[in-house]
């Protein structure tokens, strides 16, 4: 009756102990000064994407992309040209002993560009006033205006919108390419700092335990003490408790060690201050569930991944360029096309009815040919261009079969990690039940001190592996949703 009284006393120390143990270490360690943060998964996402500076880095990419656009799109830009003059000139004739002068006032007004097209277009609108008293001159002043469009179309090298439009598509493909990037780099970065949180879960945890087995540890050496008092056990046996209570507190400090690492690995990449304050973790590792198909991640993953739709937008580009390469091969051959119209006048008014009435015009119209003898230069781009998209190509196909390789490792943790926490769980409820047995035989004699510490031992191991299980499965569900481009 007393050996069963003993064992319920020491059955309900270890459940004491095992609650205590549970608490969250601030209760009993965390220093006054100490800003307690209840911080949970939710909170690690938010506060990663907000703060982490290597994120804020990444996010700068797209917007020095959506200026490149811009700049793309200046060589589209029409310009406005407006000039004014005053030329003066007086000069003594040989023949004469009177001087002639010519003054002049020129006055233009220019609309040029290039379209889209690849069609260059200056619209000219020209004015000037001349006085001079040459002899030679029938009118002492005069007016002239002149209205011209001059367009010069490429018919060869150049022709296109798709041509003409290259580098403004590419820099419209870089951007996209930029914001995978960004999205690629939130990805890694909150799934790094939601393992880094499962890490600190797990930490504690080990505190937790290597608590217990020290607690355990301690009242063995009560325990011993007692028995040598009563001459029940041999003296010795108090170095052995006392030497195993001694490396279980080196074992905890250990464990409190790591678990302020942790801690400031996970302030470190949400970028908190590392002292003043402590993280208490919140949430729970979730729940087992059946993972999907490994086919569909994989499928999911080339839809999703950003570093697969970036190469796919990459290969783009570079198709881009090697048409446009293929295209400046060809000879630079220009249709060149003008028209104008004219007045001249003693009055500027009547010069301009000169104009409009279509009396005095000018046109041309001609091919301009220009044919490279080596072409050495384009020769080259083309030859660059074409490796670089079977270049980008062999990176796509690197890239997918990496995804496999990646979804099948991470799918095959999953499904270990759900195992894992269901024999863990069994190991958890065997070690305590050999716990107590043993616990009884070593009160009743029939166990030496070393057998019961060694119990202890696999009793406090269980603990910590039943509860890195649950934090390993956690990481498992944040690795394959990372596979797969997604956020946990």
């Amino acid at each position: 009756m007393a050996h069963r009284v003993r064992l319920s006393l020491y059955v309900a120390v270890v459940v004491v102990c095992s609650m205590i143990a549970q608490l969250p270490p601030s209760c009993f360690s965390a220093p006054l000064s100490e800003h307690i943060v209840a911080l949970t998964v939710d909170d690690v996402i938010r506060a990663t994407i907000e703060r982490n500076t290597g994120i804020e880095t990444e996010s700068y990419n797209p917007k020095i992309s959506e200026a490149d656009i811009l700049i793309n799109k200046g060589d589209f830009d029409p310009s406005l040209n407006l000039g004014l003059d005053e030329t003066y000139d007086r000069q003594k004739q040989s023949l004469d002993i009177n001087s002639t002068s010519e003054g002049q006032i020129d006055y233009n007004l220019s609309l040029s560009g290039k379209a889209v097209t690849g069609t260059l277009y200056e619209l000219k609108w020209q004015n000037y006033r001349y006085n001079g008293n040459s002899p030679f001159l029938n009118l002492f002043s005069y007016y002239s205006s002149g209205l011209s469009l001059t367009l010069t179309q490429p018919v060869l090298k150049g022709f296109g919108v798709d041509i003409q439009l290259t580098n403004l598509n590419a820099a419209k493909n870089t951007l996209q390419m930029k914001k995978y990037a960004y999205d690629a780099a939130v990805v890694a970065k909150v799934s790094e700092a939601v393992k880094d949180y499962w890490g600190l879960v797990e930490a504690r945890k080990a505190i937790e335990a290597a608590a217990i087995a020290l607690t355990l540890a301690q009242k063995t050496c009560e325990e011993v003490n007692a028995r040598i008092k009563v001459g029940m056990t041999a003296p010795v046996d108090i170095y052995t408790a006392e030497a195993e209570t001694a490396v279980r507190e080196e074992a905890l400090l250990e464990a409190e060690k790591n678990a302020k690492n942790a801690e400031n690995t996970l302030k470190g990449i949400m970028n908190i201050e590392l002292g003043g304050t402590r993280l208490e973790t919140v949430s729970r590792p979730p729940d087992t569930a059946v993972p999907p198909p490994l086919e569909s991640i994989v499928e999911q993953a080339l839809k999703s991944r950003q570093d697969y739709q970036k190469a796919l937008l990459d290969k783009k580009n570079k198709e881009l360029f090697a048409r446009y390469y293929k295209n400046q091969m060809l000879p630079d051959l220009n249709a060149v096309a003008s028209y104008g119209q004219s007045g001249l006048n003693g009055q500027y008014h009547s010069t301009i009815d000169d104009l409009t009435s279509g009396n005095y015009f000018s046109w041309k119209f001609g091919l301009v040919l220009n044919v490279p003898i080596f072409n050495w230069k384009n020769r080259g781009n083309l030859m660059k261009a074409d490796f670089e998209a079977r270049q980008t190509d062999a990176a796509l196909r690197e890239i997918k079969k990496t995804i496999s390789v990646e979804a099948a490792e991470a799918y095959n943790n999953l499904s270990y990690a759900i195992k894992k926490i269901k024999a863990s769980g069994k190991s958890l409820l065997a070690a305590e039940k050999l716990l107590e047995a043993e616990q009884g035989k070593f009160r009743a004699g029939l166990s030496t001190l070393n057998d019961l510490l060694k119990f202890q031992r696999d009793y406090a191991s269980a603990v910590y592996d039943e509860a890195k299980s649950r934090a390993d499965y956690a990481l498992s569900l944040v690795e394959l949703n990372r596979i797969q481009g997604l956020l946990p």
